[in-house]
């Protein structure tokens, strides 16, 4: 279902000529500007009041500080990984619960505004800003590190994994009020995964993350097929996080308070929590391909 097709993409990078340590809370050191300090406090704000609970603070977040990991992997300078981790906090600045129209254009519209109040941005800067978000839905021709960092973070590290069969679910509850009405839990859920397997999975990814590809996605074609042929596991850990998205919980407290009742959830839920405090970094890092 998740298969993916993969084609190179050429850098001059060196790979073995990058530090050796190049994990997210080491990468991101550096970001935090005074102007985009206050930046990250005014879209905080902002996350907080968003319609969709996936789409609040610790999703944009991740996907900001996943933004700066990539850029530190492909050799980028620290200048860079303060654009990516900007480009990172802004990419869903606007997000409806439907896409009625392109949030990726709606958020680099409104990122446009917001960053004509910051001084410290050149018009080159906020011109390599605003091609990283408007292209973080799907792939073009890269034309930088920069440029394909919030794609990478988010459909790789946000979109793939354990963690995305957490998230999955929650998505499908708060879609059952519009695009998933009338659906029962796991029809739902079923329902994302298979529009998911289209637009989010099925990207033409740089070769160098293959393996790291390979690896989470072979986390939701494990669930997935759990969910289709009704394992108790997998159906009670959906429904449960379901309804959780249904009735507008709090995200991050739903993955932090998760428990585990057998052994298939305990090694999903260690899996999603290795990533949302950053231990897995390490390990990811390691299946990244020199070329």
């Amino acid at each position: 279902m998740f298969s993916s097709y993969f084609r190179g993409f050429s850098f001059t990078t060196n790979f073995r000529k990058i530090i050796k340590s190049l994990y997210r809370f080491t990468s991101i050191s550096g970001v935090d500007t005074p102007c985009i300090k206050d930046l990250e406090e005014y879209c905080k704000t902002q996350y907080e009041r968003a319609e969709s609970v996936i789409h609040r603070w610790g999703h944009i977040k991740r996907t900001a500080e996943g933004a700066v990991w990539f850029v530190s992997v492909l050799g980028g300078s620290e200048r860079e990984k303060q654009l990516a981790y900007t480009a990172g906090v802004l990419h869903d600045i606007v997000r409806p619960i439907t896409e009625e129209v392109c949030h990726a254009q709606a958020s680099v519209d409104k990122a446009l505004e917001i960053l004509s109040t910051c001084p410290e941005f050149t018009e080159y800067e906020k011109e390599q800003i605003y091609k990283a978000i408007k292209d973080h839905r799907k792939p073009v021709k890269w034309e930088s590190a920069l440029h394909q960092s919030v794609y990478l973070s988010d459909k790789i590290l946000e979109h793939m994994g354990a963690y995305i069969d957490f998230r999955a679910p929650v998505w499908a509850g708060e879609l059952s009020h519009t695009d998933l009405c009338g659906l029962e839990p796991i029809e739902a859920v079923l329902a994302y995964y298979e529009k998911a397997s289209r637009k989010f999975l099925t990207g033409i990814f740089p070769e160098f993350v293959k393996k790291l590809v390979d690896y989470q996605v072979e986390w939701n074609n494990t669930y997935v097929k759990a969910l289709k042929t009704c394992e108790e596991w997998a159906v009670e850990m959906a429904e449960k996080l379901f309804f959780s998205g249904r009735y507008k919980k709090d995200f991050e407290e739903t993955l932090t308070s998760f428990k585990p009742e057998n052994e298939n959830q305990t090694k999903w839920a260690d899996e999603m929590r290795e990533y949302i405090t950053g231990r897995k970094f390490e390990f990811f890092h390691s299946l990244l391909s020199d070329y």
